[in-house]
């Protein structure tokens, strides 16, 4: 590849990396043409990105950027997972096709700038989807008041029990 090429291939991935909040390494060794494109394919539908990368690029691209942790980690052949929105999303395609397809390897992964481990990813790929998780959080802050709520209205409901039994005492004599 050119230089004039690759320099502006990094300008490109450095532009794609300002919108990122997570970036996957995998190692593709071993993989055929048709799973790559059932990978990149899948990955694509949730909108996020799957490409093979020289490892060059990706560095020329990462310098003194927040991903500039990851530089110690391209080794080998590599391909590079980009999530724009949803970090669990796209963990949990990556291990669902790390069981499909048994050559898939996940190395490693930033997360806003900070290195996270297959691991840790794997943990990521187990995380409810975002809508979830704003949902429980809504649910939890709901809570304390829908109780205080119920607590006050109790009150109420006592006392109409009271006026009902009142009404019924005397509507019997």
């Amino acid at each position: 590849m050119r230089r004039e090429r690759k320099l502006e291939l990094s300008k490109k991935f450095s532009e794609q990396l300002n919108d990122v909040v997570c970036v996957i390494v995998t190692s593709y060794t071993g993989l055929t043409v048709q799973e790559m494109e059932d990978i990149r394919n899948t990955v694509k539908e949730s909108g996020a990105t799957f490409n093979v990368i020289k490892n060059s690029v990706v560095e020329k691209a990462i310098e003194g950027s927040k991903w500039e942790s990851l530089k110690e980690h391209l080794k080998g052949t590599n391909a590079f997972a980009l999530s724009f929105d949803d970090p669990a999303v796209l963990a949990k395609i990556l291990v669902a096709k790390k069981k499909e397809h048994k050559k898939l390897e996940i190395k490693c992964g930033s997360l806003n700038g900070q290195v996270i481990s297959a691991k840790q990813i794997e943990a990521l790929s187990k995380l409810p989807p975002k809508e979830v998780l704003l949902a429980q959080l809504l649910a939890t802050m709901k809570a304390p008041v829908s109780g205080f709520v119920n607590v006050l209205a109790g009150n109420i409901r006592k006392l109409m029990y009271v006026l009902k039994a009142i009404e019924e005492k005397k509507g019997n004599e």
